[in-house]
Order: structure tokens, then sequence, then C-alpha cells
């Protein structure tokens, strides 16, 4: 995922800095950019040395090679914490069930071909419950059968949950799909969902990634929800419509667009100080720096949707779902797509000026391609009569 995508995280994990013994996981680590981002971010807000000593990361990643290259950028990065070389499926290294603050991963969507067996007693696992075939592959012997794992998506998001401690969170990404899969995968989504443990869900904008346009959501988890007013309530955001494009097929989130989507979350929570603060500094940009007509839309984008300071729904961008009553969730068969209950704001074209302004390129490139194409079958069918009649 991109650096830009990376930084959606920032904005959920506000309070990183100033707990102590913090204890983060990322069971698909890679390279260890999280812990890196996550270290900088406390670094950036002020953090004292002692919250920076006992941030502690615990990575595992299962190639060898992205395994050394993740113990150097802790090094590096002088980012306390250990990488373990490891399948997260079939490894378990922390013994992670209830032991973190936090989680925050970007694990590989759609892995399929997980061993059922190898997991089916594994307690990060059955928590939540299992994804399983109804049936059986056929076209083998019975003694040649082993089930698999449908999909591995709902292991990420069973194991990230079950890490968690009392008081932890988790932020991580995942395939769209996700949000309304079926079946076994219902099963567990509607068991999180009754329990209270998911906080809130991002759609994000396509072509956020670096090399798939796949579009993807981001999944919070907070493990103290289902003791407060909040356990029968989810926080969506449809993002999909708040980016900056680069480029003809990539986008990004620029660094107000994080401030202002995480501004959503922190006026959720009640906290009315943070929205004044950053408006307070658009303002102070206003009068500092050039490109006024930048800090100015800044500013009417936040008093547009939020004008008395407090938490909203807003049409389009979010809203607070119930369980129970009138399109709530239990109603959307417990979907998780943010677009099923923020609504759509139509609005000239329904399209931002960044939207028309790509939709446009890409449909001058196809009519480019096309023209090409129509002139080359004209030459062929020319040349195709001319044969015909041995001209």
């Amino acid at each position: 995922m991109c650096k830009n995508a990376h930084c959606a995280y920032r904005s959920k994990v506000q309070s990183f800095y100033c707990i102590n013994n913090l204890k983060v996981t990322d069971p698909a680590c890679g390279s260890g950019g999280m812990f890196v981002q996550a270290a900088r971010y406390m670094h950036n807000h002020n953090a004292n040395e002692e919250d920076l000593m006992n941030f502690r990361c615990y990575g595992v990643e299962k190639d060898p090679d992205t395994n050394k290259i993740a113990k150097m950028n802790l090094l590096l990065n002088n980012v306390r914490g250990e990488i373990t070389e490891a399948n997260s499926f079939y490894s378990d290294p922390y013994d992670a069930v209830g032991k973190f603050d936090y989680v925050m991963a970007n694990p590989p969507f759609n892995v399929d071909e997980v061993n059922y067996e190898r997991v089916k007693d594994d307690p990060r696992f059955n928590i939540y419950g299992i994804p399983r075939n109804k049936t059986k592959k056929s076209g083998k012997k019975d003694s040649d059968k082993k089930e698999t794992v449908p999909n591995a998506n709902y292991l990420w998001i069973a194991y990230f949950a079950s890490a968690l401690n009392q008081n932890g969170k988790a932020a991580l990404v995942m395939a769209n799909s996700a949000s309304d899969a079926a079946k076994s995968e219902l099963e567990i989504r509607i068991k999180m969902i009754e329990e209270g443990v998911i906080s809130q869900m991002v759609t994000l904008p396509s072509n956020m990634f670096n090399t798939v346009t796949l579009p993807a959501t981001l999944w919070f988890f907070d493990k103290n929800k289902p003791n407060t007013s909040k356990k029968d309530e989810i926080l969506f955001i449809d993002a999909r419509n708040v980016f900056t494009q680069v480029g003809k097929a990539h986008r990004k989130f620029s660094e107000e667009q994080i401030k202002n989507l995480g501004i959503i979350t922190r006026l959720y929570e009640g906290d009315t100080q943070a929205f004044q603060d950053l408006l307070n500094e658009y303002k102070a940009n206003l009068e500092t720096q050039d490109n006024k007509e930048y800090w100015q839309e800044q500013i009417d984008w936040l008093n547009e949707r939020f004008p008395d300071g407090v938490y909203q729904d807003i049409i389009g961008l979010c809203k607070v779902a119930k369980i129970d009553g009138e399109d709530g969730i239990k109603d959307q068969d417990y979907s998780l797509n943010a677009g099923r209950y923020v609504g759509v704001m139509i609005e000239d074209d329904g399209m931002t000026k960044e939207e028309f302004k790509y939709t446009m390129l890409s449909l001058n490139d196809e009519l480019s391609k096309l023209n090409e194409e129509a002139k080359q079958l004209e030459e062929q069918i020319a040349l195709n009569i001319k044969g015909l009649f041995g001209e």
C-alpha cells in the first residue's frame, strides 16, 4: 500500500504517545513500515523519551529476506522491538491472545489454501469463528482431501480482534469484499458486531495502492467499546470522494485530508477542542502562508460540515449507525459497507473536482485508443477490399 494510505492510520491513533508500556503487533509486518510510521508519529507529536522507550513492536514476517529488512528497518529508525520469521496462520510466537495494546496491519487479501486442520484449534481464531466451506471439494480420493479455509480475510480479522487486551485498539486494511462477505464469514461478522468490538469503518478511495486498483476499507476495533454507551453503534466514514489525484492512475491523501477525516472521529468521541484547534491551525496558515485559496478551502470544508463544532451525520460522508432500528445494521444484513449507511450526496453531477478531472482524462484516453483502433480497422478493411478484387 502507498505511503499516504498508511497515513490514514495516523489520525486514528492520536493517543499512541501518551501510553506507557505500549505493545504493538503487526502479524503481517513486511518490512516493518507500520512500526516505523507509528514511532515517527509519536516523535512528531512530542512524545517524551520515556514514552518512546516503552513503545515496543512485535512483528511476524514469513519471507526470510523481508524479515531481515524489517529488522534492519527497526534498527536504523531506533525502534525497539522484535521481528519473528514465521507464518502467522500456523505460528503464534508472541502468545498473542489478549496481549496487545494495538494492532496495526496491512495483511495480504484473499489468501486461500490455508489448512483448516492446522488452525481449527488455535485460540486466536476460535473466539469469533473460522470460515468454513459448506461442502468439500470433489474429484479427489477421500484420503487426499484436505479442507481449506475458503478465504483467510476473516482469519486475519479474528486474529486482530483476539490479540487485543481489554483496552486494546486495532486498525487494519482489508479488501472491500470482506465488508459484505456471506455464509460463515457473515456469522463471524455478526458475532463481532453484536459484541460491540467494531468501532468504525472507513471506505477508502480506489487507486490508493501503488500496484493495483483494488479498493479497500479500514476496520477499527476497540475492546473497551462494549463497556460504553457506544456499544450498539458503529461510525461509518465514506472517504471515496476525499483524495488528491496523483497522475492519471493513482490517488493519495494530503496531510490536510488526513486531518479532516481524523477530526470526524475526534468529534464523534466528543473532542470538540481538537476541532477548534484544527480550525485555528488552518486560519493561522491562511494568514501566514501562500496559497490562501487552499487554506480557505480547508476552513470551509470543516465549517460547512460541522458548523457548530460538534459531530453530526453528513450525507455522503459519515453516519453513526445503530445495530437495531429502521435502516440499522441488522436491517442491512449486518453489512459493514459504509455506502449503505452514509448515502450519496447529489451535487451537480455528483462528482468532486478531482473525480471529474480524473474521469474526463480517463475517458479521453479511452477515446484516443478507440480512435486509433478505428483507424487501423479502416485501413485493414480497405486492404481487404483491394485484395478481394485483385487490385
